[in-house]
């Protein structure tokens, strides 16, 4: 259950699978599914049109490979299923599930052979642009919405203090790669 204080229907779901293989090769699996409960539909008027039970889930299947001593790289294929309104009609346009294919490219930089203040470091690089695919659309006559692709980049410093003790220094930066809708002016000026 997910946010179960609030709405006592909603449930996320996640599994995954992973093995290595000869050679510093890497192949991986997942499911994802999450449900956002039963939600009563309406038209402007406020009057109950159905219910549903809206749910998506995405399927991935991955590769990664150490590529030499410092650096690795990895892409993973996504099949996204998205049913948000079971058919219902809105706006006299009948909606369907939403289906997409999509694709990460990763690559990490690990250096473990250094030392920061008389401490064993370990400097890192994670470079993941997520969600490269195409456009998903919910109705036969609708326009087609981009899936939000990202460009993620992310430095860290691990300090090794002790056998049992590391401490690690990250920054996450995160930038949406597709067009955002632009924000008209009311005023006339």
């Amino acid at each position: 259950p997910w946010l179960r204080k609030l709405v006592p229907d909603i449930n996320l779901a996640y599994v995954s699978f992973y093995t290595k293989l000869k050679g510093d090769q890497t192949i991986g699996a997942s499911l994802r599914y999450f449900s956002l409960g039963n939600i009563t539909f309406t038209d402007n008027a406020g009057n109950e049109i159905g219910q549903f039970n809206p749910n998506e889930y995405a399927i991935d299947v991955a590769y990664a490979r150490k590529l030499s001593e410092f650096f690795s790289g990895g892409i993973a294929l996504r099949y996204i299923h998205s049913n948000l309104t079971g058919g219902i009609l809105v706006e006299n346009n009948a909606t369907k599930p939403g289906n997409s294919v999509a694709a990460d490219i990763s690559a990490t930089y690990r250096n473990t052979e250094m030392e920061s203040g008389g401490k064993d470091a370990t400097r890192a690089v994670g470079l993941n642009i997520s969600n490269i695919g195409s456009k998903i659309s919910y109705t036969e006559t609708g326009v087609k919405d981009f899936i939000p692709i990202n460009l993620r980049l992310g430095p860290a410093l691990t300090l090794k203090l002790n056998d049992y003790n590391e401490l690690t220094f990250l920054v996450d930066f995160n930038k949406l790669l597709v067009p955002t809708p632009p924000i008209y002016s009311d005023s006339l000026s």
